[in-house]
């Protein structure tokens, strides 16, 4: 599907605090209202002022009003996060020139990157974040080398293989990027096939470390499967979450988890197999409040932060 992107110009703040609890108070830059990715899945989706399927918004002043923003405050940022809603490196050349110019601005005054893609990083972006690899926290999108998965449920991406490229030329740049596998989909993504076939990948490209989070439900993000996915996949989620009741999990005061019984168990069987490949695997607590929580992939980026930043930052746990 092809997407037409609709220049806008953004009047509001550009930085603004990040409202995660394993990231909350660090500012955070959207290039974009929208994605070109349109992931069955993505949260983002249903926000009110998200725009109609097939149109991106690109907010062509950003560069500029991020130059601005920075030369008037007293204090620079130490980090910023980049694209909470969308992607940083969405395939359209004006997107990818103004996260390049995004990206250079930020690079240029010494302020950290952490940022999550689950497109192709292009050429040029290298020489840029290789200036300083120490303040860049990378993490790579990645729930299945599965083709049914990823034509189902993220079409819009690059594919699984095309992300894995990313992974090794981090790398050497001086980067070490994480993968999340986020959603996971219960008797799809979780399986000991599906898993194994996962971490044995990725034990062959390096990754030392993921982050996991099952599939969980907003309304809008449930109209959104039951519009997009197949009758057999809609039947699968359904199952999986009609005894579940709604409430507030983290800034979303509408959200279905799926029984903690089976997330504990899925978890559990990936924490294993993750072992036999050398892999560690965390849980993002952010999703799953009512489990014993790890640091997940954004709650050592928030240690990290820390620990880098001359302020000292109070820790979350994610």
């Amino acid at each position: 599907m092809s997407h037409e992107i609709i220049p806008r110009l953004r009047k509001s703040k550009v930085l603004t605090p990040a409202q995660f609890s394993c990231l909350g108070g660090i500012p955070t830059l959207n290039i974009t209202n929208g994605c070109i990715f349109e992931c069955a899945y993505c949260y983002a989706r249903g926000y009110r002022q998200a725009p109609r399927k097939g149109e991106v918004h690109l907010y062509t002043n950003l560069p500029h009003l991020l130059r601005e923003e920075l030369a008037r405050k007293k204090i620079i940022p130490d980090w910023v996060i980049l694209n909470t809603s969308s992607d940083c490196f969405q395939h359209h050349p004006d997107i990818l020139n103004t996260a390049y110019e995004v990206i250079r601005t930020l690079v240029d005054r010494g302020i950290g990157i952490s940022f999550l893609t689950k497109g192709l990083i292009p050429d040029r972006f290298f020489d840029l974040l290789k200036i300083s690899p120490q303040k860049i926290l990378a993490q790579i999108g990645l729930v299945s080398l599965s083709e049914r998965y990823w034509k189902t449920y993220e079409p819009g991406t690059p594919s699984p293989e095309k992300r894995l490229e990313n992974v090794q030329r981090l790398k050497n740049i001086g980067i070490v990027p994480e993968i999340r596998i986020d959603p996971i989909i219960p008797f799809v993504t979780d399986t000991e096939m599906e898993t194994t076939t996962l971490f044995k990948r990725l034990r062959e490209e390096g990754v030392k470390r993921v982050t996991l989070g099952y599939l969980h439900l907003r309304p809008a993000i449930e109209t959104q499967l039951m519009k997009d996915l197949s009758p057999l996949h809609q039947k699968v989620i359904e199952s999986c979450f009609k005894t579940q009741d709604w409430k507030t999990v983290g800034c979303s005061t509408r959200t279905k988890l799926l029984p903690k019984a089976l997330r504990e168990k899925g978890y559990q069987r990936m924490k294993e197999i993750g072992e036999r490949f050398g892999v560690t695997a965390s849980v993002c607590q952010c999703k799953n409040p009512d489990l014993k929580g790890d640091l997940c992939g954004s709650g050592e980026a928030r240690m990290a932060i820390s620990r880098r930043t001359t302020k000292q930052l109070p820790l979350f746990q994610c």
